[in-house]
């Protein structure tokens, strides 16, 4: 059934300015069908043609439209410099009102005319390029914008062509529909007179939105939505415009100016009946109220239809925030993939963004194989930029590389070009404060106070906004998260405050299972281990370590396993002597298998620690090495007096390799202390300078970025 003619009361069509590149591309179309090439490279050709006409990019210029055709496959070289040399000889043909007027002529040709009856020509016509087709279509609004042009009219589009293949790339762009009425058209439409929409306006707010400049994003906004869209009196994009202005404000962290303006555009979306406009309206407005319908319900709520998948995605976030469990987070992810599945547009965005996601939770979960592999494919697929997926990747990954103690590989993904240099104003402010964490976390480890105070702490950039209500109160738990009574435990464990850290150990505990945050979960259990070997409990303290031995010593936290190997080291050594008297030394036999069994979890605590550079603590590791090589030297001996002479030969060499290792830790040691107290005395540090020093050059180039 052929299609409707168009009601006679339709308003009119956007007029059509012809430019300098849409006559280029009718060269390209001359070429070709004039004296069609062989079919591989007529191909290559026709690819060319169909991206330079969609227009989803900028136009090429003369200059790269000629290489652009002309370097398509290697093995022609002869067709490709054919059709580069007749590409560079079509102006010269074309400097004339005759020649121009010709050139469309011969252009128009290969586009079969309507039949007088309205049907289309029969398969047998000889022409070219279908009437109604991707390429015909092109061909005929361009002849028909050059058959409404005035002898002024043509001479200006010759002239702005010669400008354009001189070298002149804006010659002929700056026209607009409305400019042409001073004599350029033979009989200016209704259409020619108005001016509709451009997409300019909307691109100078995308970027002054980068650049932080919220007056120029504002004012570019109204511009754009101050266009004229159709010939009715109310355009209609009247909640577009404020619901655009709320985010803006939210993304530049004015929370109440964002929630005014949301507010005016859930009521105009209501009065329109503009129902995917109030979908995104509350979904944005549950961003800026903090609470979560699955603290009060006990249940996640269910995915409302036609919502977004990166609207789910932000319940993720929420739900980590508020401590909720990892479970609930897997499955808004399981909604949110189960959203884009159903939907036939998913955008690439939304497909790196859950990788990301997915990334974020293995994290927590303490499964950082997984989160790795998530990482790679984002990372690998995206290009350097303001994509936030990738951006979030990447910090993940300095953040892994800084727990395994790689400090100079996290810094270098962090300071690499292509990781800040394409970030927008807000993504840059985070960026700046994780380099500055990172450099804290080194200086922390050194526990070098001075230079945290006189270097680190004035140059501690502005934290990034917290995107959530102020004024709203947060229904966080009562109890504390499990890092932070990780780091209250530790402090009160090393203030020897066994008993006051007991109930802080077991809420982190009891925390980290709820959620899922294994890592914290380890870190609990070293911790309580520590603890009962205070209290005399060594056996249990050896027995909760063993068991989640195999997830630490995979080197995924090299603090943690450090931690944790000196705790299980310790529980070893305390297990061995006697349960019901502690001040009665073990046999002699059992003890050396005590010590020679805490021995490589110990060195490997220390290499841990020197890896890390965390000095105190590989002082007390060095320190309990050098008892045990001392206490295992007694040992020997002991077991020496009571064996024979074979026997008292043996130990008198394992007696003389223990003092050996013992005098070697004791060197260390000193070694070791006078570093800490040299690196811990330092003011200025001529490598955190430099590093801080790019940091603030990156800034210098974001910041002045046009």
């Amino acid at each position: 059934m052929p299609p409707l003619p168009p009601p006679v009361d339709e308003a009119p069509r956007q007029t059509h300015v012809l430019r300098p590149h849409h006559v280029a591309i009718l060269s390209v179309f001359v070429l070709v069908l004039r004296d069609p090439p062989s079919p591989a490279f007529n191909l290559h050709v026709w690819r060319i043609l169909a991206r330079e006409i969609s227009e989803l990019y900028p136009p090429k210029s003369f200059e790269e439209l000629v290489r652009a055709v002309s370097s398509g496959r290697g093995d022609l070289p002869d067709e490709a410099s054919k059709m580069g040399r007749g590409l560079r000889n079509v102006p010269k043909h074309l400097m004339t009102h005759d020649g121009m007027s010709q050139f469309f002529t011969d252009v128009i040709a290969f586009v079969p005319e309507r039949e007088l009856d309205g049907s289309q020509p029969s398969p047998s016509s000889t022409h070219s390029v279908e009437r109604r087709s991707f390429f015909g279509l092109f061909i005929r609004r361009c002849y028909l914008s050059f058959f409404k042009l005035s002898w002024r009219g043509t001479m200006r589009l010759i002239q702005d062509y010669k400008d354009w293949t001189d070298g002149k790339d804006t010659a002929g762009y700056g026209m607009q529909e409305t400019d042409r009425g001073g004599g350029l058209l033979l009989l200016p439409t209704q259409s020619d007179e108005q001016q509709y929409a451009q997409s300019e306006p909307y691109e100078n707010y995308e970027k002054a939105v980068k650049q932080g400049d919220t007056q120029a994003a504002t004012e570019n906004l109204r511009k754009f939505f101050d266009q004229r869209f159709s010939d009715s009196v109310e355009s209609g994009l009247t909640q577009h415009a404020l619901l655009h202005m709320a985010r803006l404000h939210y993304s530049q962290g004015s929370l109440t100016a964002a929630a005014n303006a949301l507010g005016e555009a859930l009521k105009v979306a209501r009065i329109s009946n503009d129902s995917i406009t109030v979908l995104h309206c509350n979904n944005l407005m549950k961003r800026l109220s903090p609470a979560l319908e699955s603290n009060r319900t006990g249940k996640i709520p269910p995915v409302q239809q036609r919502t977004s998948a990166l609207e789910v995605l932000w319940d993720v976030k929420k739900m980590i925030e508020v401590g909720e469990s990892i479970r609930a987070g897997f499955t808004k992810l399981y909604q949110s993939m189960g959203i884009a599945d159903a939907s036939y547009a998913d955008p690439h965005e939304s497909i790196w963004a859950r990788h990301a996601c997915q990334a974020t939770l293995w994290v927590f979960a303490g499964v950082e194989s997984l989160a790795q592999t998530h990482e790679n494919f984002v990372i690998a697929f995206t290009e350097p930029g303001d994509d936030e997926a990738r951006f979030t990747c990447l910090l993940m990954r300095a953040r892994r590389l800084l727990r395994q103690g790689n400090f100079g590989g996290a810094l270098l993904v962090l300071l690499n070009p292509e990781t800040w240099s394409g970030l927008n104003l807000r993504q840059h402010g985070v960026w700046a404060s994780e380099v500055w964490k990172t450099l804290r976390v080194a200086v922390q480890r050194r526990q070098q106070d001075t230079l945290m105070r006189s270097f680190l702490q004035p140059r501690r950039p502005a934290e990034p906004n917290n995107m959530q209500m102020q004024s709203t109160h947060t229904p966080f738990p009562k109890m504390l998260s499990a890092q932070r009574s990780s780091i209250l435990a530790k402090s009160l464990i090393e203030g020897k405050e066994f008993s006051q850290a007991i109930p802080v150990v077991l809420d982190a505990l009891w925390n980290s299972e709820f959620v899922g945050s294994w890592a914290y979960h380890r870190v609990a259990v070293s911790q309580l281990a520590e603890i009962s070997v205070e209290f005399g409990m060594a056996g249990k303290g050896r027995r909760m370590i063993e068991g989640i031995l195999p997830q630490v010593l995979n080197g995924d936290d090299v603090e943690i396993r450090a931690y944790a190997c000196y705790t299980l080291a310790r529980c070893i050594i305390a297990e061995s002597w006697s349960k019901d008297d502690p001040t009665i030394p073990p046999p002699p036999a059992r003890q050396n298998a005590a010590l020679e069994e805490a021995l490589p979890f110990l060195h490997v605590a220390e290499q841990d620690y020197t890896t890390i550079e965390m000095y105190q603590e590989r002082l007390n590791v060095i320190y309990m090495l050098s008892v045990v090589y001392h206490n295992l030297a007694l040992g020997y001996q002991a077991l020496a007096e009571e064996g024979g002479a074979i026997m008292a030969a043996e130990a008198a060499k394992m007696v003389k390799q223990m003092h050996k290792e013992r005098d070697r830790m004791a060197e260390m040691y000193h070694e070791v202390d006078k570093v800490r107290k040299e690196v811990r005395g330092m003011e200025v540090d001529e490598e955190l300078s430099t590093l801080w020093g790019l940091v603030v050059k990156a800034s210098a180039v974001v910041g002045t970025r046009s």
